[in-house]
C-alpha cells in the first residue's frame, strides 16, 4: 500500500457518518447501523474483497478532564485551542513515522479472515463512489462473494473521567459487507476499541489496556508505544470483524 497522511481527499460520501464522527468526539449519544450479518439465511461467503482502506478523516487528540470538563465558554474555549495544538503535533508525528494504520489493517483483516476459512483479496485502486448523496458501489467488478467496504472513524487518544485523567488509545473503524453481485448491504457495523464513547450500535472492543499515558507530553515521549497501542486496537477490531463474519 502507498504511504499515506492523514487527512487525504475525500473520495466517498461519508456525511452521515462524519456526523456521528462528531457525536463520538463531543461525547454526545448517537445511533449507528448496527445490520447483523444474517449467517442462516445468507449465502455462504468464501470470497471476499477488501476495498481501498484510507487514513481517518478524524484523528484527534481529546482532553475531556481538566478545564474542558468545568464547562462554560472560557474553559471549552481554552481546551479547545489546546486540543486543536495537540492533536496537530500527533498527527505530525504520526505523518513523520514507519506506522500506516491502513496497511496493518488490511493486513490484518485479511489474516483474520483467512483464519477462518475465506479466500480474501485486496482490492487497492476500488473505492465506493457519491451518488446521490449515498455510497455507490455498482462499478466494481468482482468474482468474490462479497466486498467487504472499510474505513476508519476516530482515531487517536482521548483523556476521560476525573481531573488528571490518563490518555488511553482510541480507534472507530466502520464495517459494510456488501452482496458481491448485487451490492445489496449484507451487514454493516461499527466498532469502537480502546475508549468507549456513548454510541449507541456501535461494538465495543476491549484492548490495549497497559497502554496508558498520564499527560499528553508523555504520551508524545512514548510515541512509538502510543502508536503501537493503535496497532493493537486495530488488530483487535479486524479479529472482532472476522468473528462476526463468519
Amino acid at each position: 500500500m502507498n504511504r499515506q497522511t492523514l487527512f487525504p481527499a475525500l473520495t466517498r460520501g461519508r456525511a452521515l457518518l462524519f456526523s456521528l464522527c462528531a457525536a463520538f468526539l463531543a461525547g454526545c449519544t448517537a445511533t449507528t447501523p448496527n445490520i447483523p450479518l444474517d449467517k442462516a439465511g445468507a449465502a455462504p461467503i468464501s470470497t471476499v474483497s477488501i476495498l481501498r482502506v484510507t487514513e481517518s478523516q478524524s484523528f484527534t487528540v481529546r482532553n475531556r478532564s481538566g478545564l474542558s470538563a468545568l464547562g462554560g465558554a472560557v474553559g471549552g474555549a481554552i481546551a479547545g485551542g489546546i486540543q486543536a495544538t495537540q492533536t496537530e503535533g500527533f498527527v505530525k508525528e504520526y505523518n513523520a513515522g514507519p506506522v500506516r494504520l491502513p496497511a496493518q489493517l488490511v493486513d490484518d483483516l485479511q489474516q483474520s479472515l483467512s483464519a477462518r476459512g475465506m479466500r480474501v483479496s485486496y482490492l487497492p485502486h476500488e473505492v465506493a463512489k457519491l451518488k446521490d448523496g449515498v455510497d455507490d458501489y455498482t462499478h466494481i467488478q468482482t468474482d468474490s462473494d462479497a466486498l467487504l467496504s472499510v474505513w476508519f472513524g476516530p482515531v487517536g487518544y482521548v483523556a476521560d473521567g476525573i481531573v488528571d485523567a490518563a490518555f488511553e488509545p482510541w480507534v472507530v473503524v466502520h464495517v459494510r459487507l456488501l452482496h458481491g453481485k448485487t451490492k445489496q448491504v449484507l451487514a454493516q457495523k461499527s466498532y469502537t476499541a480502546g475508549y468507549q464513547s456513548s454510541v449507541k450500535g456501535a461494538v465495543p472492543v476491549p484492548c490495549a489496556a497497559a497502554y496508558r499515558f498520564g499527560t499528553y507530553d508523555r504520551l508524545m515521549a512514548e510515541f512509538a508505544r502510543a502508536t503501537q497501542a493503535l496497532s493493537v486496537c486495530q488488530k483487535a477490531i479486524a479479529q472482532q470483524v472476522a468473528q462476526d463474519l463468519r
